[in-house]
């Protein structure tokens, strides 16, 4: 036992050297380290260790990390820890001292170590979700892996095969906020192969001060598993359920648009025509009126859409001739009830009901665009159910306001909410009126998105030079071009000099 423990507490070094190892060095004994650890059995892993206790209770996972990760999977994997189809009794379950060991292992390891062994890391992921999803405990899995994500990639820019499972797992837990750390993190890159010599050129170690995390995570890092197109479609879709289930409603059709609008080679896959019926109602939800599709949403596609969703789009319609002309909800309310079965056949019938509700809300926004003033008398006679209830349209109206939805401010001349006057602001004033340092804060985040934006666009620029059809095109037109006596310009810099985009970028803001 005291060899088999040396060596798992062979690297790092300890204590450590006086200069720290360069690149290649560390890359060398931390690969030494994991041909060792391959060759020593899995008995060994899960032997006690004199004087009682495990492996697990001598070693630091934040030191050590990946003969922790051996000796973590040989435990979950050994008779007394593997996890058998169906049984709920084994010794790897939440909170057993099993589980609580890869808790703390999730939140503690060292995020370089780890791209070295990324299939073991995964293969942690994948059962710890299994097994929380087998218990009916979802719950149970989804701080660590949320903390794994982040800690193996802090930016979160890379889309993994964890995404997809951590989603999963809290649109089953219906943990919306805790989904929050990883669903807002804006996804640049899938996990793909590129020329690998100009890309060791830059990066050549998984230890390497990388630029970005779609440098290291790839599909030969193991870091996730193979994806196919179906997983990014999912994601989002999950990530909009989520944020539905926040009432997020702008946050969630972003993710619904990047469903309807992802590359279509023939036919819509099922997944977008269900996330295009969810966008139909969300839109109504988020701006109280039909958004137009984004432009680069396939043509075909939109047709197959339209074709299969058109209660949806009835009811779109109807909700906002509704508001434009001042009509009362009830043809809202018959055509949602004559196509309930659509609805319960596909799980929106939640949605639908709040689009009924939204109803009265954007009515009472949509006189604003109408008029500088009404009594509570007048918003009652346009928008309340009960033409007499002044009492209640006056709490709605003040509710409203006061939750920030309604820029507009109410006088009491009279105790009689009839005579209230509601005066409504233009967006310069009124209590949603933003101060100077607001707007400033506001430019300053603006500013540092787009600059993001422009980073993680250089860095797919680079990849795509990398590529082999571009490279095989490139030296294409430059022959081309040389045997036409022209000169090749390089369109593309490694640090953007070249790019002016300060103009077009700031356009569309």
């Amino acid at each position: 036992m005291d060899a088999i423990l040396q060596q798992l507490l062979a690297f790092p070094p300890h204590p450590p050297p006086a200069t720290p190892p360069s690149d290649a060095e560390y890359d060398k004994q931390i690969n030494i380290q994991i041909q060792h650890l391959n060759h020593i059995p899995a008995s060994k892993l899960t032997a006690p260790v004199p004087g009682g206790g495990d492996l697990l209770d001598i070693i630091d996972p934040s030191v050590n990390t990946i003969s922790y990760l051996y000796v973590l999977l040989a435990q979950i994997n050994s008779p007394s820890g593997k996890q058998k189809a169906g049984s709920t009794s084994d010794s790897y379950a939440p909170v057993t001292l099993l589980w609580l060991k890869t808790l703390e292992f999730m939140e503690r390891f060292d995020h370089i170590q780890i791209r070295y062994v990324g299939n073991e890391f995964r293969r942690l992921v994948e059962m710890m979700a299994a097994k929380a999803r087998l218990v009916s405990q979802p719950f149970a899995a989804i701080p660590a892996i949320r903390s794994a994500i982040l800690r193996v990639d802090p930016s979160g820019a890379t889309f993994t095969s964890s995404h997809l499972i951590f989603a999963r797992l809290c649109l089953e837990a219906r943990a919306y906020y805790d989904a929050l750390p990883v669903l807002d993190q804006n996804i640049y890159y899938f996990p793909t192969s590129t020329n690998k010599a100009a890309q060791n050129n830059r990066f050549p170690y998984f230890c390497s001060d990388h630029e970005s995390s779609s440098t290291f995570i790839t599909p030969e890092s193991g870091l996730s598993a193979k994806l196919v197109y179906r997983d990014h479609l999912q994601y989002f879709l999950y990530g909009a359920m989520i944020y539905m289930g926040l009432k997020d409603w702008k946050h969630a059709l972003f993710f619904l648009e990047v469903v309807i609008s992802s590359p279509v080679a023939n036919n819509a896959s099922k997944i977008q025509v269900e996330a295009y019926k969810k966008w139909v109602l969300v839109r109504l939800l988020y701006k109280g009126h039909p958004l137009a599709v984004p432009k680069t949403t396939n043509s075909q596609a939109l047709k197959q859409y339209r074709a299969l969703a058109k209660a949806y789009d009835a009811l779109a319609e109807i909700f906002d001739v509704g508001i434009k002309e001042g009509h009362d909800k009830q043809r809202l309310i018959e055509e949602a009830q004559m196509s309930m079965q659509f609805w319960d056949s596909d799980c929106n019938r939640g949605l639908v009901r709040q689009v009924l509700e939204a109803f009265r809300k954007f009515s009472v926004l949509q006189l604003q665009s109408t008029f500088a003033a009404l009594t509570v008398a007048d918003i009652t006679r346009k928008t309340s159910p009960d033409p007499s209830d002044y009492a209640g349209t006056g709490r709605y109206v003040v509710n409203l306001i006061s939750s920030g939805q309604l820029n507009a401010t109410i006088s009491e001349p009279s105790d009689d909410p009839k005579s209230w006057i509601i005066r409504f602001s233009d967006p310069t004033s009124g209590p949603l009126a933003r101060s100077e340092e607001q707007q400033h804060d506001a430019l300053v985040k603006q500013t540092r998105k787009v600059e993001d934006l422009v980073r993680h666009t250089r860095e797919l620029d680079r990849r795509l030079s990398l590529s082999k059809d571009y490279i095989g095109d490139a030296k294409k037109k430059k022959r081309e071009q040389n045997s036409e006596g022209g000169e090749t310009e390089n369109a593309w810099t490694t640090q953007g000099e070249g790019f002016d985009h300060d103009e077009d970028m700031m356009a569309d803001l």
